[in-house]
Order: C-alpha cells, then structure tokens, then sequence
C-alpha cells in the first residue's frame, strides 16, 4: 500500500480539524469577514436544511425555493428563492459566528422527522418509492447501509468456518470487505494488481481524475472526506481508497499480486475451488464457501488488432497501461479514440507533443460540467466542518440533481409524433450542447461536421469536456475523422488512403465490457459455465447480482448491473448490503448454499428486455453499453427508485437452499 497517498489523505484530514477550530493556514483566526465569504459560497438550501434541523428555526421552513435550469432546461436543481437568501445568510452567519467548536451536535432526526425534511427541500412531496434511497443518501446513521444479524447469531465457530473470497480490491471490493468486517465474517480479498484502488490504480494517464462530483462519488459511511477538488484526480482517488481501508482495518484481509483464474463448484463440500496465480506464475489451489466478484468493468483494457500494428517501430500503448518510460514531449504522437479517457488527456498531451493527431471513429457529446478542475478552498471547507449536517444536505443536493439524467432516457412517442426526437427533456439536452459544440468550433471550417454527434444525448455515456474542443484550435493538433484502415513501420493509414506518421501510439480504445469476471473460468453446478449460461445472446444475471447453476456466487458489477444514474460508491454499499444480508441468511440457518431459481432469473430478464425498449440505449450510435449480439446488457433499465427497492434487501422466496 502506498504510503504517500495515505499520508497526503491524514494531512487533509488534519488540515480540515484546524479549520473546525477556528483557524485557518499560519494559524490565521476564522473572522466574521471569512463567514460571510463562506456563507455566500455555499449552497444556500443545502445550508438552510442544515441550519433547520439543528436549529428548528420556523422561519427556515416556511422559505421557498425555484428551480434553477440545467442543460437548457433538460435538468434543474433546487435552489433557496432570492427573496429568502438575505435572512438564511444572516441566520447562518448568526449561528456559525456564536457556534464553538466544542458544542454538541444535535442527535440526527428520525425518519419521520427526515421524511418532513426532504418535503421541505424541493417544496414537494417525496414519493414512498424514493424514501429509502434517498435516507440512505442522506447518510445520517453512522453505516446507512449495514447488513445486520438476527437475534439468531449464530456462535463465532460457525461464522469462522465460513470462508469467503472477494475477488478485486476496488470500490466495490472495499464496500464489501467493510460490510464483512463490520458482520465479523471470515473473508479476504484477492487482487492482480499490487495494491488497492481497482481501475484507479490502473489508470494513471495524465490528468486521470473523475467526471462525477466526489461529492456523489464517494462512500456513505465515511464522513466529510477533505477533497481538495470538487473533481478529485486518480491520485487523490486511490489516497481516498487507501485511507479507507486503513481507518476501516480491512487492509489485512487484502492480498495483492493473486490473479484468480479458476473456480470450480464442488458439490460434495459445497465449496468453491479455486486456482490462483501469483505474480511469480506459480499457481495455488484454496477452498471457500462463497465468491464475491468485484472484478469491474473497467478492469481489461480493449486491445485492437489493427493489420500491421506490430509492424508500426514505435512504442504502442494502451491508456489502462500507460508507459511512463515513454516520453512523449517533442514527439509526433497519435491518440486513437475519444471516449472519456482519450478526450481527458488529449489537451494535456497536445501541449506538450510537437504534433498530435487524434483518431476518432464516432464523435461524442462532450459538455462543459461546472467546478470540473476546480480547487475546494477554505471557505467552502468551514462550511463542511463548522455546519452540522450540511455535508449531508450538499451531497443530497448533487443526488438529486443527478437522479434527472434518467428523464432524458425514456422514449416519449407522444412527443415522436409531434416531431421530436426521443423526449423533451432530451432533445432540450441536445440543443444545448449542440449550441455549446457550436461555439467551440467557430471559426474552423469543416471542424463541426466532424465533432457533433448524429444520434441523441445518452445513447453514449456523456462526455466531460477537460479542454478538448480548445485543444483542437491549436496549430500542432489534428482531427482526423476517418476508420483507421492499417499501420504501417512509419505509422497510421486512414481509411482515405493518406499515411499519418507518428513517433508513438497512445490506445484510447476502452475496455471489454462484455468479457464479465475475465480472467477467470467458472464452472458451476453439474458443470455449468457462463458461456453455457450466456450462449444465446450474451451476458445476463438476477439483479446484476447472482445467477442460476452458481451457488454461492455473487458479482458487485455483473450484466445489467449499472444503475441509470447515482454515485457508484453508493451502490457498491447497496448491491454488498444485498450479498452480506443472503450470506448472513445462510449461515443463520445452517444452510450451505443459495442459488437464485432459474424461473426468477428467466422472469426477471424478461421484464429487464421489456423495460429495455423503452430506452434508448441501442439506438444507433450505441457504444459500449450493446453486446456482439446487439442486446444492452451493461445498464440496468429500471428507474433507481425501483432498483433500489429490489436490491435493499434480498426476497428469500428466488433462492433455492440446500
């Protein structure tokens, strides 16, 4: 484990204590001039729930809020109305310039008091559906998201004989081995790579950060994590999951450098076998009762077999696999492809390469997204530190905001007929970033035919724009929109005919999503693979979480299993809540495996294909979301709400016990 990054993450941490006791760098003290600079800078409703619920202030309650247009009116977010800001700002200030740091914080409500809250938030009533997800995200209790025994635990020899292998120390692998410590299971974690972090540690291109506030992207149960960009880079990101698995003290279970390449259901044990490869290429064989894969979807880089790319003398490298032996300053580079890793660290590597060409086969809708690169600075920190609760209420305001995108999804053939494209919000969407890709491109002929898309917003994954539109405009840079036909010793030639000749190659060419749990071979009940299972039009799963003919055997990012919208981190808690609370339930009552039914499984992907063409993801421009067999089988298509309600908690009634 890196000790840098975990250090850098106590550094923050302590940074952010001197800020709760009033002081500021060089032990500067908080005055009344920085309160009112932090009070402006905040989210006003956000702070107006906070100061409500430890408060109960009436006047708080009976203020009003509008909804401000995001995305030309295709989103919104709630927003305090002007009339009331000026009384919230002197209430806040009021109450955070008296407020020391030794008060105590009020007790948080109760659901039913929460419940009062969140009507109050958006001067609407929530929804029973939206309730549980969203006191979850609320984060109140200390683990929002635990899985618990019954008041039939059984004794600690009977939870000590059940052993379990999570596979891949990422964010879902760490949700999981914090559920698991918290239930004090016997557990460990098997990683092929050298440390924690999952694709946040494969990836270290440059300018590698997120595209989802970390304000949503982050665990529920660890608290005002100090950020130090609204937007946190791959380094912050890993020193985050360091740090997390140090102060939760899972990092012993963890083991790195395993590579789980075989698993084989025993019956007679009701046991897993599994073959793991060490880094040495030595290979051991160990037992378990239960497999959790956390092995992701973003863990095997997509290698295109372009003819002649051997040939090509330069080095050639993928972006998951980047070579920092290789100094690319001065060089002519070439980047191939413009997903969301190729356009975030184009800009970075054409100002530093004598010439860049980029290849782009597909163009995407690359949007402006505010405080992306953006510094966190002091004021805003007090805020977080000295108001209690308003933490809770900003990551709650992001959630909300983000619950939106799901609207923009949906195929409205009322609004078809009228002439639009798929629905309003949508097409509202897409007008407002084909305005924003106009403006980018002013001035250079034939530059916007190449860069706006021809299919609608969300058929691709959107795009956060990290300075590419700009990168295109200078003199060393050069778009060229055409299929690559071969490489030749020299270089690249295009589907015109022209040779592009390059000093290096950079892979921007994604991963394979579809090749669900690679490297590793699973063999089932009676000999069942998932090539068996998935052999008429690929991957499926119950839930995105288990599947029939594999006891014991759960995935935290299996087929169907990404959610429409939410913060990653946020599910990884709910989908290992869901695997912990079966686990618990099987040893609880003396059983030695659970297998989902294949009735439930075959219903459940019935109904998932049927919600599926309400959607528009295998539209044509579809990218990686759509299968070999043109089946959608990343994304989840059910409303979160929905989602939620059928991972919260597992139906005992679709699993077979023995």
């Amino acid at each position: 484990m890196s000790t840098a990054v975990v250090e850098m993450a106590r550094d923050a941490v302590a940074h952010d204590t001197r800020l709760v006791n009033g002081k500021l760098n060089g032990n500067k003290p908080v005055d009344d001039d920085f309160i009112r600079k932090a009070i402006d800078k905040s989210n006003l409703n956000a702070l107006r729930l906070a100061l409500l619920q430890v408060t109960g202030d009436p006047r708080l309650a009976k203020m009003s809020t509008c909804r401000r247009a995001i995305r030309g009116g295709a989103m919104f977010s709630h927003v305090l109305s002007d009339e009331d800001a000026p009384l919230l700002k002197e209430i806040a200030f009021n109450y955070l310039s008296q407020r020391k740091s030794d008060d105590a914080v009020p007790p948080p409500p109760s659901k039913e008091e929460t419940r009062k809250l969140l009507d109050i938030f958006g001067d609407e009533s929530i929804q029973d559906v939206e309730f549980n997800y969203n006191y979850e995200e609320l984060a109140f209790e200390e683990f929002p998201r635990n899985a618990k025994w019954s008041d039939k635990k059984p004794s600690a020899e009977a939870i000590a004989d059940f052993q379990i292998v999570v596979i891949g120390a990422g964010i879902s692998g760490l949700a999981a081995a914090v559920q698991f410590k918290n239930l004090g299971l016997n557990f460990e974690v098997l990683e092929r790579q050298q440390g924690i972090g999952g694709t946040w540690l494969l990836n270290t291109y440059p300018d590698a950060r997120v595209d989802t506030s970390s304000y949503l992207f982050q665990f529920k149960f660890l608290k005002n994590y100090p950020w130090s960009e609204y937007f946190a880079r791959a380094g912050e990101t890993r020193g985050y999951l360091e740090y997390v698995a140090e102060k939760y003290k899972v990092k012993d279970h963890f083991h790195f450098n395993r590579e789980v390449i075989r698993a084989v259901w025993d019956e007679d044990t009701s046991k897993w076998d599994l073959a793991v490869r060490h880094s040495d290429g030595e290979v051991e064989n160990i037992k378990c009762n239960a497999i959790v894969s956390g092995s992701g979807l973003f863990a095997t880089p997509n290698l295109p077999d372009f003819p002649g790319l051997k040939d090509f003398k330069g080095p050639v490298f993928h972006t998951a696999k980047w070579d920092h032996s290789v100094d690319y300053r001065n060089k002519r580079v070439a980047l191939i492809g413009t997903g969301s890793t190729g356009t975030q660290l184009a800009s970075r590597v054409a100002s530093e390469a004598k010439e860049f060409t980029v290849f782009q086969r597909t163009p995407n809708w690359i949007m402006h997204m505010d405080g992306y690169g953006a510094k966190i600075d002091d004021e805003v920190r007090f805020i977080f530190n000295k108001m209690p609760y308003y933490w809770n209420w900003f990551c709650y305001s992001a959630h909300v905001a983000s619950q939106q995108l799901q609207y923009m999804q949906t195929h409205d053939q009322e609004w078809r007929a009228k002439g639009g494209i798929v629905n309003e919000r949508n097409d509202l969407a897409r007008k407002n970033l084909t305005e924003y890709i106009k403006s980018k491109s002013e001035g250079i002929p034939g530059l916007l035919e190449k860069i706006l898309p021809d299919y609608p917003p969300l058929v691709r994954r959107l795009v956060v724009d990290n300075g590419f539109y700009d990168m295109l405009r200078r003199d060393n840079v050069k778009l060229v929109a055409e299929d690559i036909d071969k490489f030749t010793e020299n270089g690249i030639v295009s589907a015109s005919g022209e040779e592009h000749e390059f000093d290096v190659v950079i892979l921007g060419t994604g991963f394979k999503v579809s090749d669900y749990f690679w490297p590793c071979k699973y063999i089932g009940r009676d000999g069942t693979t998932l090539e068996d299972l998935w052999s008429k039009d690929g991957p499926r799963s119950y839930l995105g979480l288990t599947m029939p003919g594999f006891p014991n055997f759960f995935s935290l990012y299996g087929p169907n299993h990404q959610p429409r919208s939410g913060g990653f981190y946020s599910w990884g808690e709910i989908w290992s809540r869901y695997v912990a609370s079966s686990i618990v339930h099987l040893i609880e009552n003396g059983k030695k495996s659970i297998e989902c039914r294949k009735d439930v499984f075959d219903e459940y992907n019935a109904k998932l294909d049927e919600k599926a063409k309400e959607l528009i993801w295998e539209m044509e421009g579809s990218g990686y979301y759509v299968n070999r067999f043109g089946r959608q089988s990343v994304n989840a298509p059910w409303f979160t709400y929905d989602y939620h309600s059928m991972v919260m908690k597992p139906n005992f009634d679709d699993f077979e016990f023995r």
